[in-house]
């Protein structure tokens, strides 16, 4: 019992009491703290643990089974009113050092935290305190606070510097990542190294889980931001790098001050980029594969038979290197099959797209936008044409599956494989080729509840005629609507015809209600069928649903 003894100590220094007593519960209210005078957007923050008592000693708490005591929900009220559910399962390292025998069981990451605006109420006392729905389907109520409210005062935007950590070692181009929020609106994002401003940083990136944890703030989902920032302007050695945020009414504040390292030499500094088309195990086709005819007839001749690799490449050069990408070239199985700096062409043979093919320097404004400090930014895009008929009867490729590899070089001769991915060669037999395309909505682990919108894009050759939602493995419905307006497809793939990227979008509504999904992790896979019975699976996503919040709104309201 001396660990119940020592358990003790530390509970009676840090628990705050529910309103009627518990014994079993240690919850503990961070902030805001009795008598606190809030104002803007207010985080209500805490732990909760379950004492272990119905689980004999420590050394038996793995084994145990937990589910009566587990942790369903937390909601915060404010004035008796229903306000949102908490984020839980956050990392608390301060609590498991204070109890550390909590390792390895369902508590071990304890926290939560959630948010009101104080916009909201009035000036003055408010009372507020946290809803705790157990596994079991009780409730008790924790951490009544008195707080009074001032929505006359401006708060400081606030956030976070998540990337690059404290002393972080940073060579060549590298990401500073966060978020920030401000009660109102965020101006403006910058970036400061060693106490100067460096430039802008770009916003609006989605963050569902800001969102989840600031559910009042209606810019919260996409409170993100990111710079990519060029270290090689910096000498090597320490330096300081901090985020400079300004809410729309002038208020500055400096968040994330820390030392970095910065290591750069011309080694270390080679070439980097991505491939932007074609999607993985891409299949690409090509004619006349058995008729000994079809090598008379010249690379590049049939537009069907025409397969394209687009991307983007780049380079930043260290003191002694001036940095710039000299050449991209694309291999296939290791093989240099095209090189942009002796087989770039001028290709003219669709109506809407005339471009410079086996080519780099090709422009690409949105690198720029990420990459604002790189050299040649603005003209880092490659584009290749492969001719699938001539891989296959002239070069002597066979059919199936093949790596494509993108390599590049810079002015200092330092090389690297910038990118690989798989395709699959194969001669257009029946002509029904696959669809592709990609799920938008829900982003990868995205937590939503109720209805919930699944959006995305499909093109297939052959004509989208339904885009099926599975669930589980289990078909849910076709797609509500198809064939929506895609602009961004468009111009995402300018070397396709019009006919197919103008029109590529579908759209369909989820009721988790309706289909009874509990809370919990669910794998979407989207299906494709093209005019001629064809069938593509074109995209996979894990979403978690989480309906708690709107169960305890509707109760909150029937109360």
């Amino acid at each position: 019992m001396r660990q119940n003894v020592i358990r003790g100590m530390l509970v009676a220094a840090l628990v705050v009491l529910p309103l009627t007593a518990v014994a079993d519960t240690v919850f503990h209210l961070d902030s805001p703290q009795d008598g606190d005078t809030v104002f803007g957007l207010v985080e209500v923050r805490g732990w909760i643990l379950d004492d272990g008592s119905d689980c004999g000693v420590p050394a038996d708490w793995q084994s145990c089974d937990w589910s009566e005591a587990l942790v369903s929900s937390v909601d915060l009220y404010v004035d008796d009113v229903y306000i949102a559910s908490a984020d839980l399962g956050q990392p608390r390292w301060d609590v498991l050092q204070a109890f550390p025998w909590y390792a390895g069981t369902p508590f071990e990451r304890p926290g939560f935290s959630v948010s009101f605006s104080a916009g909201n109420f009035t000036s003055g006392d408010h009372t507020l305190f946290l809803r705790v729905t157990f596994s079991d389907t009780t409730e008790q109520d924790y951490g009544q606070v008195t707080v009074t409210v001032d929505p006359t005062r401006n708060q400081a935007p606030f956030g976070e510097l998540e990337m690059p950590g404290e002393n972080q070692p940073m060579n060549g181009v590298f990401p500073m990542t966060g978020w920030a929020l401000d009660d109102s609106e965020i101006a403006k994002i910058e970036l400061m190294v060693d106490g100067l401003i460096v430039g802008p940083v770009n916003q609006g990136i989605h963050r569902p889980d800001i969102a989840y944890r600031f559910p009042s703030h209606p810019g919260a989902e996409y409170a993100g931001f990111i710079r990519m920032f060029n270290t090689t302007d910096l000498t090597n050695g320490a330096h300081t790098v901090a985020i400079r945020l300004t809410d729309n009414e002038g208020l500055v504040k400096v968040i994330g001050r820390r030392f970095v390292q910065t290591f750069n030499t011309a080694y270390n500094l080679p070439p980097f980029g991505g491939i932007d088309w074609p999607l993985p195990n891409h299949i690409m086709y090509g004619d006349g594969c058995d008729d000994p005819a079809g090598v008379s007839t010249p690379p590049y001749e049939e537009p069907e038979n025409v397969e394209w690799v687009a991307g983007w490449a780049l380079d930043v050069g260290s003191t002694t290197d001036s940095g710039g990408v000299a050449y991209v070239q694309l291999l296939i199985d290791g093989n240099i099959e095209y090189d942009t700096w002796v087989d770039s062409f001028y290709f003219a043979w669709l109506e809407h797209f005339t471009e410079l093919v086996n080519a780099y320097g090709l422009p690409r404004m949105d690198i720029l936008n990420l990459f604002p400090d790189v050299p040649n930014s603005k003209d880092a895009g490659f584009f290749f044409a492969l001719d699938i008929t001539d891989l296959l009867i002239r070069r002597g490729y066979r059919q199936g599956l093949h790596m494509i590899t993108i390599r590049a070089g810079d002015w200092e001769n330092n090389v690297a494989d910038i990118a690989r991915l798989p395709v699959i060669f194969d001669c257009n037999d029946d002509r029904d080729r696959p669809s592709w395309g990609d799920i938008d909505t829900p982003v990868a682990m995205e937590r939503v509840a109720g209805d919930i919108d699944i959006t995305g894009w499909a093109i297939d050759f052959e004509h989208v005629e339904e885009v099926e939602i599975w669930i589980n493995g289990e078909f849910i419905a076709n797609a509500d609507e198809i064939h929506l307006p895609s602009p961004d497809v468009d111009l995402m793939y300018p070397w396709l015809s019009n006919s197919l990227t103008l029109n590529a979008r579908w759209h369909h509504v989820l009721d988790s209600i309706d289909l009874n999904m509990t809370d919990g992790e669910y794998v979407l896979v989207v299906w494709t069928e093209d005019h001629w019975g064809g069938r593509t699976m074109i995209g996979e996503r894990v979403f978690v649903v989480d309906n708690l919040g709107k169960s305890a709104a509707s109760k909150a309201v029937i109360n």
